[in-house]
């Protein structure tokens, strides 16, 4: 009987145990934390996070990885599950590589970050004057010297007389 009560109270332990684990992966994955970069752009960025406390006041940073400058700050404040998105509407030109990071209010470790590398910058805004004012200016003085070498090569002994002969007469 001893044996018996003792099979049993390992049995019951060992189901115990064992439902523990199964709902302890539920509980961990929905505490997992995400944050992540998408939609990424010459002319933005979104950030967006999961997992994070609910309905909290965060502060999420854009910076430059290259060089450590700050793009875009903004505050935001987490849903009731724990959720944040945010749309920075900024210009990534020259940048190859963007990292968001997220804190709270007034303390400077950081909750989480991500990186995100592209695989070629932005190209650069073209500042320079109108490509149409230097081509008129190459056409129009194409066209005068044109007309001056067809005017010099054309007037050459124009104002000598010919004879029937075809020799030029002898002055």
């Amino acid at each position: 009987m001893r044996r018996l009560t003792r099979c049993l109270i390992v049995a019951a332990g060992t189901i115990a145990v064992g439902l523990a684990l199964l709902a302890a992966p539920s509980s961990a994955a929905s505490a997992e934390m995400y944050l992540g970069i998408r939609n990424l752009d010459c002319s933005g960025v979104t950030v967006g996070g999961s997992g994070l406390p609910a309905s909290t006041e965060l502060s999420v940073a854009l910076l430059d990885s290259a060089h450590p400058r700050e793009i875009e700050r903004r505050s935001v404040a987490t849903s009731a599950s724990g959720t944040f998105t945010w749309r920075a509407d900024v210009s990534l030109t020259g940048l190859r590589s963007v990292r968001a990071v997220v804190t709270r209010p007034g303390l400077a470790t950081p909750v989480a970050w991500t990186e995100h590398v592209v695989p070629s910058a932005c190209p650069l805004a073209y500042t320079g004057s109108g490509r149409v004012l230097p081509l008129v200016g190459f056409s129009l003085s194409s066209v005068a010297l044109g007309f001056l070498l067809l005017t010099a090569l054309s007037y050459r002994g124009r104002h000598l007389a010919f004879h029937r002969s075809g020799q030029l007469p002898v002055r």
